[in-house]
């Protein structure tokens, strides 16, 4: 009979105790919801105050002082979006289509340039054939590819390669240098000003020979400075330099002979030429 009383008690207690659990528990989860909800509240007031309607326009204006309006225009879009009956985004629509478009204007510019380069490209392409010459070595089965405008009894610059089999292969393209005058000037090394910037090549060999009173020295070696080749033949101006032992000779670079590099650059890179 005690155990029976006993055990009653006991399970009262313990049902008690399950009840209280159970309160505190609920009151705990309701505090916890209540934080939860003051946390999303800020985080609306934070993101409101970092992305406001006032905030996005500054930004948008910020990001529109760049060369890439694309930013700018996402924002812009952003703001009208999420805050359509503000003042801000009445501006946000103006300023928005301005910059849409100035982009609608610049990606035609873009557009036109490259339609206008393809088509240089083209043209270029189609006289290459025509102005270019071949001289084949027999015995070493190469072909060497020159241009048939690349003088002779001249001051020069030019470019040229050789093939073996219809490709470049290990054949690097090779830059021609050529003094011709009446008297020597051992030439040493050569200076090239290119509109405004200066390509020095030091310590150069050239070779000599002479006949009818006229003498010429060449350098033939391999082109491995292609950002000079680039600027030479983009330049408006080209003044080439031979210093010699004693004295110097300058001459201006012709247009035909920037014309000529330029195709034989364009050659080399058809017939597997890496730049």
């Amino acid at each position: 009979m005690k155990r029976l009383v006993f055990a009653i008690a006991l399970s009262a207690a313990l049902t008690g105790c399950g009840n209280a659990d159970q309160e505190k528990s609920k009151q705990l989860q309701g505090e916890v919801e209540k934080l939860q909800r003051e946390i999303a509240s800020l985080k609306d007031s934070l993101d409101a105050e970092r992305n406001g309607p006032g905030r996005l326009l500054s930004r948008a204006k910020n990001e529109s002082s760049e060369n890439d309006s694309a930013p700018a225009r996402q924002t812009l879009a952003d703001l009208i979006s999420r805050y359509p009956e503000s003042e801000q985004a009445l501006s946000a629509k103006a300023m928005l289509s301005d910059l849409n478009a100035k982009a609608a204007v610049a990606e035609k510019a873009r557009q036109l340039e490259a339609s206008r380069k393809a088509e240089e490209q083209r043209l270029l392409l189609s006289r290459l054939d025509a102005n270019l010459k071949k001289d084949t070595d027999e015995i070493k089965g190469i072909t060497w590819v020159s241009h048939k405008s690349e003088p002779v009894l001249a001051n020069y610059m030019s470019l040229y390669f050789g093939t073996k089999d219809g490709v470049v292969g290990s054949y690097p393209l090779r830059v021609k240098f050529n003094y011709y005058a009446e008297s020597w000037l051992f030439v040493q090394s050569v200076t090239i000003k290119a509109d405004e910037q200066v390509f020095n090549m030091p310590n150069m060999d050239f070779d000599r020979d002479n006949a009818s009173g006229s003498i010429w020295e060449w350098s033939d070696t391999k082109a491995d400075d292609m950002a000079m080749l680039n600027k030479i033949i983009a330049a408006k101006k080209v003044v080439i330099r031979y210093n010699g032992r004693q004295y110097y000779h300058d001459f201006t670079l012709p247009e035909s002979q920037k014309t000529a590099m330029k195709e034989i650059l364009v050659a080399w890179q058809r017939y597997g030429g890496k730049v």
